[in-house]
């Protein structure tokens, strides 16, 4: 069952929660870039933090404390370049236990780049500690299995598939679905799916169409598929065409959801 939810912080133990915080695309001037914070037994998830994310997640988890891990999909600026100015805030704020950043080599290696151009001349950055797990060997963050496979986009991005009490979500990260997100996704009773626009076009090839997104869904009628990422100027055209479908919808900034 998939319930949404008041935003209050309430920790889920029984069930996994996500709290929605930007679901917009990497230039849109009304909705803040892609992120979800995802809880269950008491562990939170982050996935993706993205320039523009960082006020949204202090408003909604102010204590320095309450982010236990981050997973980033792929290294493209409205991805990752939050993570710096989350990290400083959270030192000033006195962060005590450690973050667990999850990511491949690759977008490891990037990260640890903008630490280190983003903390110069600021002292002692580092009052907590960091360990690093790579993908896609790491099998569980916390209480939740995972899985990773790779979408077709510009860079590398890894879609991921967090499974806990017999349920699932999977947050796809940007770009076209692949044969092996496809199959990441039947593990999932609600997918996140980043859905740029309304039909496929050569020159966004990078990325997600509504129509790939209907047929998938109506190849996996147990599953709901939430969108995001979605092209500013599409936004209107994509809501339109899904005013009467209850298994396809788009995300809303802000929303909480269970999925019991």
């Amino acid at each position: 069952m998939i319930r949404k939810q008041r935003g209050d912080q309430e920790m889920s133990s029984e069930y996994m929660r996500i709290d929605v915080l930007g679901v917009g695309e990497a230039f849109d001037p009304a909705f803040e870039n892609s992120s979800v914070v995802v809880t269950a037994d008491g562990y939170r998830l982050m996935i993706d933090c993205g320039a523009t994310v960082p006020g949204l997640l202090m408003r909604k988890f102010p204590d320095p404390d309450a982010i236990d891990a981050m997973y980033f999909t792929h290294m493209h600026p409205d991805h990752v370049f939050g993570l710096v100015p989350v990290m400083l805030n959270w030192r000033d704020d006195g962060r005590s236990k450690p973050l667990h950043i999850v990511a491949t080599a690759a977008v490891r290696n990037h990260l640890e780049k903008i630490m280190e151009l983003g903390f110069a001349g600021l002292g002692s950055a580092w009052p907590f500690e960091i360990i690093w797990h790579g993908v896609p060997e790491t099998t569980e963050i916390g209480p939740f299995k995972t899985k990773f496979a790779r979408s077709d986009h510009s860079v590398q991005n890894n879609a991921i598939l967090l499974r806990f009490d017999n349920k699932g979500f999977a947050y796809s990260g940007d770009g076209n679905v692949t044969a092996d997100t496809a199959a990441l996704f039947t593990g999932a009773d609600l997918v996140f799916q980043e859905t740029y626009l309304p039909k496929h076009d050569l020159r966004h090839a990078a990325h997600c169409d509504l129509e790939t997104i209907l047929q998938l869904a109506s190849d996996m009628p147990g599953a709901r598929f939430w969108l995001y990422h979605i092209k500013r100027d599409a936004r209107r055209e994509i809501a339109e065409i899904l005013r009467e479908n209850e298994q396809v919808r788009l995300a809303v900034p802000g929303e909480v959801i269970e999925i019991r």
